[in-house]
């Protein structure tokens, strides 16, 4: 009898659009339960709206407790990188192996090489290139060349301006740019072209070859 009215009153709950969680935790039954009793009742358009709605509020509910628990993650990951960095030291070597790994990343790199070539297309990652290399080897600035590889729908004026703001080599010290081919595929929104950085100086770019093999062999055992 009592499952009988446990039934009936689950039937009503679910005509006026109650969710199968909802009915489960009112009646004190299990979900699975409420689903094989509900399955085939009927909805009207009111109560499809309101499950519909429930959805969408759950779902707004389910990303603010991510984004909660994402923002509280990042916290502690922050405060795990100011507790890592709270001794970095501001030393000539350091800056020079930090100039090293980005340059195993993306520079140039070949058998009788005689100049420091680094490129790449993300402005953060070439400011800060140039940032560890300056303060690692003072260079002349004068002896900078720079290459920018852009496609045709770029105002190569502009570019120009943009990366000579970022790299702080003048533009006469750039060469002519480089235009891509049109490929058919489509315009990337926001982004600035390429750019090869390039500076002659055999010696620096052999200390920087030797730096990498050194923290290879230092870390890894590897010669």
């Amino acid at each position: 009898m009592e499952t009988d009215k446990l039934l009936q009153s689950a039937k009503r709950l679910r005509r006026q659009g109650f969710s199968l969680r909802e009915i489960s935790e009112k009646l004190g039954i299990s979900k699975s339960t409420a689903s094989l009793w509900l399955r085939k009742v009927k909805l009207s358009e009111k109560a499809k709206k309101r499950l519909i709605w429930l959805g969408v509020k759950g779902r707004q509910a389910a990303g603010q407790t991510n984004k909660e628990k994402r923002e509280e993650e990042n916290k502690k990951i922050l405060k795990k990188i100011e507790k890592n960095f709270a001794n970095f030291g501001d030393r000539e070597i350091d800056y020079k192996v930090e100039c090293a790994l980005l340059y195993w990343c993306e520079g140039t790199k070949y058998q009788d090489n005689t100049s420091v070539s680094f490129i790449n297309a993300d402005p953060e990652m070439i400011r800060y290139f140039l940032h560890v290399f300056r303060r690692s080897f003072r260079p002349d600035e004068k002896k900078f060349r720079a290459l920018v590889h852009l496609h045709e729908y770029h105002n190569i004026e502009k570019q120009l301006r943009f990366w000579s703001k970022v790299t702080g080599i003048p533009r006469n010290q750039f060469n002519k740019s480089y235009l891509k081919e049109h490929t058919g595929k489509n315009k990337k929104d926001n982004y600035p072209g390429c750019i090869s950085i390039r500076y002659s100086d055999v010696k620096i770019y052999r200390e920087l070859i030797f730096m990498i093999n050194k923290i290879v062999k230092t870390r890894c055992g590897v010669s």
